[in-house]
């Protein structure tokens, strides 16, 4: 082991009150177009005024791209971005772009470590879209996928995710209070985000026996002057 090997080791070490937030490099992914993009391409369409929007999507979400190609197409990244504008956490999903299924899940710090290991570290009460957070309304969904459909079918109201698994934190739900807010979990989420946050924020049971991200394909769908 060298030197600059243990001084990464000793840095992490480091409690996160002592290391710096930082911004990542734009040059930092390959690109922007990832399996993601191509699946959203193939769901809604590949017509100009459709692809502007997903362009300023990508650009409003920060979302990029690994050189790590899976079903022949690049991984996705999907920050989590504090109100400050800085990078706290994230994932890195391979899509299946036929049907938008998850073919590989990682997280965006593992891909950091060894760029950043001096001054990264996680925030996990970070929800995927809070820093674009500014209105009254929001809605909370699983999947970051879902959230970006979700704002190009309604982009009056605030799309904010969680990601895979159970990562509804108190520490999210906290900075929401005061606001007009609806949770739409899936079918596995649904007992614990009715059970933990029900008292004080609705959880709507619309999407736990059917799809919502076909349910927001078809509205968008629907709302396209032929």
């Amino acid at each position: 082991m060298d030197k600059q090997e243990l001084k990464q080791i000793l840095a992490t070490k480091a409690p996160a009150y002592q290391r710096s937030l930082i911004e990542i490099p734009k040059d930092s992914f390959v690109t922007w177009h990832s399996s993601l993009t191509d699946y959203l391409d193939s769901v809604l369409g590949d017509s100009p005024k459709m692809q502007n929007r997903i362009d300023h999507l990508v650009m409003r979400y920060r979302l990029g791209a690994t050189d790590e190609v899976k079903g022949e197409h690049y991984g996705t990244v999907l920050p989590r971005i504090n109100r400050k504008g800085m990078i706290v956490g994230g994932n890195v999903l391979h899509f299946n772009v036929d049907d938008g299924s998850i073919l590989n899940h990682d997280a965006l710090v593992n891909h950091l470590y060894s760029w950043y290991a001096f001054d990264y570290y996680v925030d996990p009460d970070v929800f995927f879209g809070e820093h674009l957070l500014y209105g009254r309304q929001a809605v909370i969904v699983q999947e970051e996928k879902t959230a970006l459909l979700g704002k190009l079918a309604y982009p009056e109201i605030e799309w904010l995710a969680v990601g895979v698994g159970n990562n509804l934190t108190d520490g999210m739900m906290k900075k929401l209070m005061g606001r007009q807010v609806i949770l739409f979990p899936d079918d596995f989420s649904y007992e614990f985000w009715s059970e933990h946050f029900g008292k004080k924020f609705k959880v709507d049971d619309s999407f736990t026996h059917c799809d919502i991200n076909q349910y927001l394909i078809d509205f968008i769908h629907s709302q396209q002057v032929p």
